[in-house]
């Protein structure tokens, strides 16, 4: 069964938290895109700072140590450079969320297909991912205004992230399922039959000495 993206319910329930919270911004916030790079911004930079403070505490255990420091400091970098100049991407960000879209909707579809043998459940548990595929295609080719698209990207966030609670929670059920049908099962001991005495331990057992104990008085 295909989890990819699905290992950790905590990292799928991110991705719907900030979906959500982006598409409440782009719905309602003043000045959408720019804030929207500013959140983006200001994540990439806290991404970074954990990552470098995971690398330092590693130190040299792990070879990919001075890897991890590296990303981390890009990350920080990109980060701050995004924060104070989000004019840089804010006119392309509504393009920028269609790709996203299509990209995690496939994700989230590929997913979700393959839950579908061990839950039973049919196409139309399918429709949200599909929506949000969709979604994404009509932020990359509608030709409207960036204020009118920033309100759509908006509601097709908001439908992602819900998309990907519901999914996180099907995923997880699925995987059970797929671990009680085909997961090693414990091995079961032998029946003894009936008037028979289990002697499986008697070429193991070992001779005793006893030694008498005179009582007081003798």
């Amino acid at each position: 069964m295909i989890t990819l993206g699905y290992k950790t319910k905590f990292s799928s329930l991110v991705r719907a938290a900030g979906a959500i919270g982006i598409g409440l911004v782009l719905v309602f916030g003043n000045n959408a895109p720019t804030t929207v790079v500013k959140i983006i911004a200001a994540l990439l930079v806290v991404a970074g700072l954990v990552s470098l403070v995971y690398g330092i505490k590693k130190n040299k255990e792990q070879g990919m140590y001075q890897m991890l420091v590296i990303n981390a400091c890009l990350d920080i970098l990109l980060g701050l450079l995004l924060f104070f100049n989000p004019q840089w991407i804010a006119g392309i960000i509504v393009y920028l969320i269609g790709i996203a879209l299509i990209l995690f909707g496939a994700l989230q579809l590929l997913a979700l297909a393959g839950t579908l043998s061990m839950l039973g459940s049919g196409f139309s548990s399918l429709i949200l991912s599909v929506c949000a595929i969709v979604g994404g295609a009509f932020l990359l080719f509608n030709p409207l205004t960036i204020k009118v698209m920033s309100v759509i990207a908006g509601l097709f966030m908001i439908l992602y992230g819900v998309s990907e609670i519901i999914s996180t929670y099907k995923i997880g059920k699925a995987r059970k399922e797929y671990e009680i049908r085909f997961g090693p099962k414990p091995e079961e001991a032998p029946e003894t039959p009936a008037g028979q005495i289990d002697a499986s331990g008697i070429g193991d057992a070992k001779e005793v000495e006893f030694e008498k104990v005179d009582e007081p008085g003798e």
